[in-house]
């Protein structure tokens, strides 16, 4: 299978794992930004952890030679190695952005739903390789809500 089979059968999988947003935690402590700066900063975050994601999952493939339909055992092992370390340094990175003057608590939860997400993943892998909409819907949710294009787009 070609290199460009391999990323799109490789982006369909890390879709299928992390219908994630951005976001998640306790109260957001960072600078205050105007929301335009935040809804562009955390997309460009969240489109950065997609893609690192991605290229995490196409290298894991290639390497393991697990083709393109790894086994539940490969799946889980990659939620481990490849999304939860990916969406904890998101989730941190959007913490770090602050948020827009009175929606801090809106920017909290979002950001407090992915890190639940995170926490789900990393107790039980097999809770994402079954329905990431359950692990990480919520998060993705509220990050649309919010304007999020990217964050809530997964």
């Amino acid at each position: 299978m070609g290199t460009r089979g391999v990323s799109t059968i490789a982006g369909a999988m890390v879709v299928a794992l992390i219908v994630a947003g951005c976001g998640g935690g306790n109260s957001s402590s960072g600078p205050t930004i105007s929301k335009a700066v935040f809804i562009k900063k955390a997309d460009a975050i969240c489109k950065g952890s997609i893609e690192r994601i991605e290229k995490s999952f196409v290298g894991y493939l290639r390497k393991s030679g697990g083709g393109i339909h790894p086994g539940k055992a490969a799946e889980e092992e990659l939620v481990g190695k490849v999304l939860v370390p990916s969406v904890k340094r998101e989730a941190k990175e959007l913490r770090a952005l602050g948020a827009p003057s009175g929606d801090e608590d809106r920017v909290d939860a979002i950001i407090g739903a992915l890190e639940e997400g995170v926490e789900t993943a990393e107790s039980d892998p097999k809770a994402v390789t079954a329905s990431s909409e359950v692990v990480f819907g919520i998060a993705s949710r509220l990050a649309k809500e919010y304007g999020l294009e990217a964050c809530g787009s997964r």
